[in-house]
């Protein structure tokens, strides 16, 4: 039996991957768990295992090309058997959303992935089933991709009984994108919009009349020079989670100053000790492990707006911002208040290195709870940082400074670090943020509880 390997979905938010290279050639002879191609996603490269053993018949999508989640990237399938190949590059729209596989039938139906995702098999001829749970859309977008903002052009996209013709992944981007699907111009078959058409209308004249109505055209001067940037994955990504972000979570900020000289004299005092086995600790790894303790001290803060509504955590699970030359990235560090203070800071030095080189996992890219992002070393004293999609809060970390302060009537000199905690309002509210802002101020301030 042929199986087909198809475009895998890392991460609620991801609608497309990139094929970067093919790891065996086509006619190559395959196993089951070796690694036959590298993608592209918005958040990091990653490997594709075959999921059935066999020969790689056909390879449908060379590198460099973008796939929709769900379409079909190859087909593994015995030497002599004849195949039935879906259309190469084209768009499957009941596959769309889908999560990846090309791993044989059984008794059950649902697989997983190494990354934990259910997953089905389905063999070459048969329609993937569309898969539920995809990104959560807000009333507006919703109302607004449904409201027509000019008259549609006669006879484009329309079916017999007036209903437009487009994929569901153009309507999902659509929604994202805030362009209603009446002034988009359909290149599919038969009149159908495919999510290549909003793209275009995105990015074009045939989106403008329609920006304009919401009163956020691109306004620049002509004579002016300049050019149009061609955008990466991960900057698009950033682009439309930013927006989502700020246009649906209702953030409110709090901003305390942390006294850092204890912390300071025992960072410097365990970097001294000479002990190979350990890390050379800094002060974001205070950090991570204090907000680890807070998350468990204060839960109402260890907690996210999913859905309708709001879902507490049990774990400490914190996203660490990692700055790339393209954007950033934040991997995920899981159940952060069980681990000692040394196997934290090993885990947050690899993979903040790993990032850097594109080498994280795919369950590294998802699942935090709260997030740190610190641009101290850049030399900023304070700043707001705005909520990831699926968390509920994030602490904003300035450099820290030495400043006089007043000890015991004196003036003296001191350390001063400036923390910015952004919280969503659905979750919790001011009074409850700053009793755990206060907690986690403390243990900055009292370093040896973090070692606990």
């Amino acid at each position: 039996m042929a199986y087909q390997v198809t475009m895998p979905q890392m991460g609620y938010d991801m609608t497309e991957g990139t094929i970067n290279r093919w790891m065996v050639e086509e006619g190559a002879a395959v196993a089951r768990g070796d690694v036959i191609a590298s993608i592209a996603t918005e958040k990091a490269d990653i490997d594709i295992e075959a999921y059935a053993s066999g020969v790689l018949r056909k390879i449908l999508v060379q590198p460099g090309s973008k796939v929709p989640v769900g379409q079909t990237i190859a087909i593994i399938a015995d030497p002599a058997e004849e195949l039935s190949e879906p259309p190469a590059g084209g768009e499957d729209p009941a596959a769309e959303g889908s999560a990846a596989s090309a791993e044989p039938p059984s008794k059950d139906p649902v697989s997983s992935t190494k990354s934990g995702k259910p997953t089905r098999t389905k063999p070459v001829g048969e329609q993937p089933d569309s898969t539920p749970g995809s990104t959560p859309v807000p009333d507006w977008a919703q109302q607004l991709a449904g409201h027509a903002l000019e008259p549609a052009p006669a006879g484009r996209s329309h079916s017999a009984g007036g209903r437009i013709k487009a994929s569901p992944l153009a309507r999902r981007r659509a929604r994202e994108l805030g362009i209603a699907l009446e002034g988009v111009q359909p290149t599919g078959p038969d009149g159908r919009i495919k999510a290549e058409d909003v793209e275009a209308a995105s990015r074009g004249e045939a989106a403008a009349p329609l920006r304009r109505s919401l009163g956020v055209a691109p306004q620049f001067d002509p004579g002016d020079p300049s050019e149009a940037l061609e955008l990466s994955p991960m900057r698009e990504a950033i682009a439309r989670r930013m927006a989502e972000s700020n246009s649906t979570i209702p953030h409110f900020h709090l901003t305390t100053e942390a006294r850092m000289e204890a912390l300071l004299r025992l960072r410097h005092e365990m970097n001294q000790l000479g002990d190979a086995e350990l890390p050379k600790f800094s002060v974001t790894d205070f950090i991570v492990r204090a907000m680890a303790l807070t998350l468990q001290r204060h839960p109402s803060l260890n907690a996210a707006w999913i859905g309708h509504g709001v879902r507490r955590f049990s774990q400490s699970n914190i996203a660490l911002a990692v700055a790339l030359p393209d954007g950033l990235v934040a991997p995920v560090l899981r159940g952060c208040e069980s681990l000692t203070f040394a196997a934290l800071s090993r885990q947050a030095h690899d993979v903040a290195a790993r990032a850097k080189t594109g080498r994280l996992r795919p369950e590294e890219l998802s699942g935090g709870h709260t997030a740190i992002s610190n641009l101290g070393m850049f030399g900023v004293s304070q700043f707001s940082a705005i909520i990831t999609p699926g968390q509920g809060s994030v602490l904003a970390v300035g450099e820290v400074r030495e400043v006089p302060v007043v000890l015991d009537g004196q003036l003296a000199p001191g350390h001063l670090l400036a923390l910015t905690l952004a919280i969503d309002h659905r979750v919790t509210d001011g009074a409850q943020g700053a009793e755990a802002l206060r907690y986690l101020r403390w243990l900055l301030e009292h370093p040896t509880a973090c070692l606990v």
